[in-house]
C-alpha cells in the first residue's frame, strides 16, 4: 500500500508512528527519516511530505491513503474520504488579534492558511475581516500585512516571542490527525483499506 504521512522538515509525529507500528505497519524506520522523502518497503511505499502534497497525491491516485491534520480537510477535498479520527496530534485552530491592531482601530485583515475555514467562521459573526492567504500567517501582524490570524495554536506558540502580542479571541475548530483514503483506492483496494482501518480502530480502542 502507498501511504503518505504529513510532516514538515522532520520525521513524522512520534504519536502517528507509534500508532501505525501498533497496527502492524512497518513504520519504525521512518523515525530516522525527514520530509520530503519516498521510502520503499516490502509491500509498499511511504511518502513523507506536507499535508497539501499528501492530499494532492491522494487526489491524483499516486497514494492510496494518508495521515493529515483535520485542519487541512476543513478546507474541502473532493478526492479523498475522511475515514478515521486517529485521536492524536490534537491541536486547536484559533482566531487571534494583535494588540497593535486594537489600538489602530482600522478594519481587520486576517492572515491564514485556511481561507475557506476562516470565511465560514466569520460568516455568522459581527466581525467581517478581509482575508489574506499566507503560508506563514503568524508573522503577518509584525509585517503590517494583517491585524489578526487564523492559525493552529501550536504553530503560533512555535514562534515564541515573535507573536507575544497576539491575543486569542476564539476557537475556530478542534483538530487531530485523520486517516484519509483516496476515493479510487477505497474501491479498488477496499479489502486492504478496510483491514488497515480495522487494525487502527482496534489499537485505538485498547488505548
Amino acid at each position: 500500500m502507498r501511504i503518505g504521512l504529513a510532516c514538515e522538515n522532520g520525521a513524522p509525529p512520534a504519536e502517528v508512528l507509534g500508532l501505525l507500528e501498533a497496527a502492524g505497519l512497518p513504520a519504525a524506520s521512518l523515525r530516522e527519516e525527514g520530509a520530503p522523502a519516498v521510502v520503499t518497503h516490502t509491500g509498499g511505499v511511504w511518502f513523507l511530505g506536507t499535508a497539501e502534497d499528501v492530499l494532492r497525491a491522494c487526489d491524483g491516485g499516486a497514494l492510496d491513503a494518508g495521515v493529515v491534520g483535520s485542519d487541512r480537510l476543513l478546507e474541502g477535498r473532493h478526492g479523498v474520504a475522511d475515514l478515521l479520527d486517529l485521536r492524536c496530534c490534537r491541536d486547536t485552530l484559533v482566531f487571534a488579534v494583535s494588540a497593535a491592531h486594537d489600538r489602530a482601530g482600522h478594519r481587520l485583515r486576517v492572515a491564514t492558511r485556511h481561507p475557506e475555514t476562516a470565511r465560514r467562521h466569520f460568516a455568522g459573526s459581527a466581525t467581517q475581516p478581509g482575508l489574506l492567504e499566507l503560508d506563514e500567517p503568524a508573522l503577518a501582524p509584525r509585517l503590517g500585512l494583517a491585524g489578526g490570524v487564523v492559525e493552529l495554536r501550536s504553530r503560533l506558540r512555535a514562534f515564541g516571542a515573535a507573536v507575544t502580542d497576539l491575543e486569542e479571541r476564539g476557537v475556530v475548530a478542534e483538530c487531530s490527525a485523520r486517516l484519509v483514503v483516496a476515493r479510487s483506492a477505497r474501491v479498488l483496494r477496499r479489502h486492504e483499506i478496510n483491514a488497515l482501518a480495522e487494525s487502527l480502530r482496534a489499537v485505538l480502542e485498547e488505548r
